[in-house]
């Protein structure tokens, strides 16, 4: 009954581009990358948002006069947009679950730790830490998706699991001489891919949400294998975006 209407509200309103949703048993989680906040939407932001991207078709008894003001109320709030060119349109995170982890070093003794491994572990520590002080989280993704575009142009020969493995190892002791990760789950993982950025290594950081109780986690991914954590501390959160 009212499908040419919802097909030109779909075509009109898309979601901002700092701002990022999934959806968890029922329940809309939404990061917004501006205010460096996830939020839980209420019933009638819900009902919005199943009607523009979760493919339900049914307005309620209120109709689409009614709709469309949700729709304001959400655009006044930052939300959502009605210009194409400020939105990020909506798609589902592609990476696969996490089935595999980097648990160790897998040889006798510790790796191979040279005055450069010590050197590219500092630029990234100093270089995360200055960013993180200075950019908002929306600008911080940013730099790095722009990074990744431009590194994309430039391909390079793929590492293996075995030197991937070697430079973790040598992170995991190197980091612990200029922070702890301990409930610093992001600014390890972004620590850790600047770190391998400069070995031409370019993992994802995910970022994962829970419910009862909400929580959020970070970790670094790369197909299905999490290089920051064990797959028990990621297997109960659902990603809400990739970078």
């Amino acid at each position: 009954m009212h499908e040419n209407f919802l097909k030109d509200i779909r075509e009109r309103y898309f979601l901002a581009k700092h701002i990022f949703y999934t959806n968890v048993d029922g329940h809309f989680v939404v990061l917004d990358l501006r205010q460096n906040s996830y939020l839980l939407l209420s019933d009638t932001e819900k009902y919005v948002f199943s009607l523009l991207f979760e493919g339900q078709n049914k307005l309620d008894a209120q109709g689409p006069d009614h709709f469309k003001k949700l729709i304001e109320d959400l655009v006044i709030q930052g939300l959502l947009v009605d210009t194409p060119q400020k939105a990020r349109q909506h798609s589902a995170p592609d990476l696969p679950p996490v089935t595999r982890e980097i648990s160790g070093y897998p040889y006798d003794g510790l790796p191979d730790i040279r005055a450069s491994h010590v050197y590219r572990c500092l630029k990234a520590f100093l270089y995360t830490r200055l960013v993180w002080w200075f950019n908002p989280m929306e600008k911080i993704i940013h730099k790095i998706k722009k990074r990744q575009t431009r590194l994309a142009a430039r391909p390079q020969p793929e590492a293996s699991i075995e030197q991937i493995r070697e430079l973790i190892e040598i992170f995991r002791i190197l980091k612990g001489l200029f922070y702890t990760a301990h409930n610093e789950c992001l600014f390890d993982s972004l620590t850790m891919v600047n770190f391998l950025a400069s070995y031409g290594i370019y993992p994802h950081v995910v970022f994962g949400v829970q419910m009862g109780p909400f929580a959020a986690h970070a970790w670094v991914q790369e197909g299905r294998r999490i290089y920051n954590g064990q797959i028990t501390q990621v297997a109960d959160f659902k990603p809400i975006m990739i970078v």
